[in-house]
């Protein structure tokens, strides 16, 4: 087998040929040109400099003046426009040594080649080596697969030795080098050959087809993690560029059925991740704003999930985060995340979960060493509560510890009530009951024994009694926590909805189908019954009724009934108007601390049918938003009342006069006053970068092993036109790396 590993730190490196390809582009050129002159040594190195004829008379008036001030550069001027392809090659032909193609529009850094080279060597059967970069597709960071602008804040040289130093020079294998910036090994060009000019003549797709037929002979192309190049690549594309990168595709796609395979297997994977975020919080942590720590129950999918909680605390991240750095931590698959949202960049830390996890377990010391460490190594300075499902109350204990300036948050009654919602066995709002009729309650709900809830309260009153703040997003959740914690000091700030405000024009006709509709998650106890009732019985009065979002109430879809599915906050509005709707159904068994989907509905200027319990049939009847019923009515009385209602004209329109007089409060008013709120604290702590650093390495490695994906990985089959004619079968790895041995001791 062959070996050209050198050592890392032997001064015999091969020379290498920098060779800069340019059309145009005077604008970045001599820049580019200047930064290579700067950060590399052309004494062991050697610049080659390739114009291919450009139409801009400037640019070889530079490179003459170059070619005046360093006589020992090579440049070249072609007669006629070869394109890219072929004027690479030309100048790989005339080196002898080990190459690296610099695309013009490029910035290096310091030691660049130095670093590229330590990385080409330290391994065998190495090809090529590509650097990171902001806009390398691949190899782009932080934020992969993106083009990352250069913080404004920071020179190039300082941005670089940021990703020095958060990289911890793993050297990932990637599946084809990028050709902005692309190191190859002399040896291999003379075993694989050279750029395909015939099927890649201007460009794109040149550099993979290279890549794949070094796999075929058993290279590999690595990653240097360890270096940043600037790369400014024009935005503008093209009918050609489309063109040439159409064509590049279709080639690659039939020569190797395993290319894409293989990129997307990569993507899965994508072992650059850790080093992406690595960099988000060095960039965040240099801004030294104040770090404050959200625990809540559910924040996956945040973007797509529709509950309150996490609505609002997202509302939160996306108002403030430009003015302090946000790290959210839930319970998740069987373990603990933690996102990360600084200015511009959105990062994940993964924990190992508490095992034997259950309600009424109130500490855990795996828990707080975890939040502990959180806490130190980001500089946590207030921790707002938005859920304590899936937490511990050794928050309690590190709030104190730390003397941080902390929130609790009511979104709901879990602090009341483990069943959360105040229903009594299932069935009706238990109101204010005796600590025997709560224990009934949980042991016929939860199967749990004895007077636990006892315990409960008296868990969550040291919360209480620890943190500054106590927020409920209505006068009527704030009373409904009153009864049972008769002395709590509890603020009212109401939650805001980023929607605009209709103007509503709906009226009420006799003869026309009443359309009326269920919005957000229909559980049973959110309604559930009740619409179940109602899709079954419409028919009868010329009802028909609507679902927009999530119930588990199996309904087929009738010429009465319709199931919308899920839905995005901002498409409430058209969704109602197009199905025009004329009533919005909230009959919740237990009372509701806000109820986002009645805001969203009255801004939508359709009226709304509430239980008359909680925020919703307090917000009803103070702003005669629409209709309130006794929970306690029977099923038929529902119907009833809805049949009345839109039978009233005259009624039907004082209300929306209503609600056009109502003003709605926006998410900017709220996060206004969580600010103030948030301003009160110390922000005297700092981000530990080393530590979070070694946090995020431990949860990439850890994770990428104990989360291994269940399907074997087949990405070395497949790759050239030799495998096509058995592109259906599997073919076993041994008998694979067997003859990439083989091939290469030939070689």
């Amino acid at each position: 087998m062959r070996k050209d590993i050198k050592s890392k730190h032997s001064n015999k490196m091969p020379k290498c040929d920098v060779i800069i390809p340019i059309y145009n582009a005077y604008d970045c050129l001599e820049e580019c040109i200047d930064s290579v002159i700067s950060n590399t040594d052309l004494v062991n190195n050697n610049l080659i400099l390739i114009d291919d004829a450009s139409t801009d008379e400037r640019v070889w008036d530079l490179l003459k003046t170059y070619k005046k001030k360093y006589s020992k550069f090579e440049i070249i001027q072609n007669k006629e426009n070869l394109g890219f392809v072929k004027t690479v090659n030309k100048g790989m032909k005339l080196s002898k040594n080990d190459v690296l193609l610099l695309n013009s529009d490029t910035i290096v850094t310091p030691r660049w080649l130095e670093k590229i080279k330590e990385c080409a060597y330290s391994q065998e059967m190495v090809a090529t080596v590509t650097p990171l970069s902001n806009n390398a597709t691949l190899a782009s960071v932080p934020n992969i697969f993106e083009k990352n602008e250069l913080p404004k804040d920071l020179s190039l040289n300082e941005m670089s030795k940021i990703v020095e130093e958060c990289s911890y020079n793993d050297y990932p294998e990637i599946p084809t080098a990028h050709g902005f910036c692309m190191y190859i090994k002399r040896s291999v060009l003379e075993e694989v050959g050279y750029f395909d000019e015939e099927a890649f003549g201007k460009g794109y797709g040149e550099e993979n087809d290279f890549c794949f037929r070094c796999f075929d002979v058993g290279y590999r192309h690595l990653l240097c993690d360890n270096t940043y190049i600037y790369h400014k690549e024009s935005q503008s594309f093209s009918k050609l560029k489309y063109e040439l990168r159409e064509n590049g595709a279709k080639v690659l796609n039939e020569r190797y059925p395993g290319y894409w395979y293989r990129l997307h297997d990569w993507n899965s994977k994508r072992p650059i991740t850790y080093i992406g975020q690595n960099i988000a919080f060095e960039l965040g942590a240099r801004k030294q704003k104040a770090n404050i720590l959200f625990l809540i129950h559910d924040w996956k999918n945040v973007k797509e999930n529709v509950g309150g909680t996490t609505l609002h605390a997202y509302d939160l991240i996306q108002g403030l985060r430009d003015k302090y750095n946000f790290h959210v931590l839930a319970p998740e698959d069987g373990i603990y995340k933690l996102y990360s949202y600084w200015s511009e960049t959105e990062t994940v830390i993964k924990f190992p979960g508490v095992t034997n996890f259950k309600d009424f377990n109130f500490y855990n010391s795996d828990y707080r060493d975890m939040v502990s460490k959180i806490i130190k190594d980001f500089g946590i300075s207030l921790v707002h509560i938005h859920h304590m499902k899936g937490h511990f109350f050794d928050i309690v204990d590190l709030i104190k510890e730390f003397n941080l300036y902390s929130i609790f948050s009511v979104h709901d009654y879990y602090s009341v009530c483990p069943m959360i919602n105040k229903i009594y066995k299932g069935e009706k709002y238990c109101g204010n009951p005796t600590e025997e009729m709560c224990g009934e309650c949980i042991k016929y709900c939860m199967g749990i024994k004895g007077n636990m809830i006892f315990n409960w309260r008296e868990a969550w009153m040291k919360l209480f009694n620890e943190v500054d703040k106590v927020i409920a997003p209505s006068e009527s959740a704030k009373e409904e926590l009153n009864i049972t914690y008769k002395d709590l000091s509890i603020d009212v700030i109401e939650h805001g909805v980023n929607l605009k405000k209709n103007t509503s024009t709906l009226s009420i006709k006799k003869e026309e189908t009443k359309d009326i509709a269920f919005v957000g998650v229909i559980s049973q106890h959110k309604g559930g019954r009740y619409l179940e009732y109602l899709a079954k019985k419409a028919r009868l009065k010329n009802i028909r009724v609507h679902l927009f979002g999530r119930s588990d109430i199996a309904l087929k879809d009738t010429k009465y009934f319709k199931n919308h599915g899920g839905y995005k906050r901002a498409e409430l509005c058209s969704l109602l108007q197009e199905n025009k709707i004329k009533l919005v159904c909230f009959f919740s068994t237990g009372p509701e601390t806000y109820a986002y989907t009645l805001t969203e509905s009255i801004a939508c200027g359709v009226p709304a049918l509430s239980t008359d319990l909680g925020a919703t049939g307090e917000r009803i009847k103070k702003y005669n938003l629409g209709w309130v019923i006794n929970p306690n009515s029977e099923l038929v009385d529902y119907k009833n009342k809805i049949i009345e209602i839109l039978s009233n004209p005259s009624e039907y329109e004082k209300v929306i006069e209503s609600i056009n007089k109502y003003k709605v409060k926006t998410t900017k008013q709220m996060v206004k006053e969580y600010d103030q709120l948030y301003s009160n604290s110390s922000f005297d702590n700092l981000c530990d970068v080393t530590n979070i650093r070694d946090n995020l390495k431990y949860s990439s490695l850890y994770f990428s092993i104990t989360s291994s994906p269940t399907y074997p990985d087949y990405s070395w089959v497949f790759n050239t036109l030799k495998w096509k004619i058995i592109d259906k079968f599997k073919i076993p790895k041994p008998i694979k790396e067997m003859y990439r041995k083989v091939r290469s001791k030939i070689s």
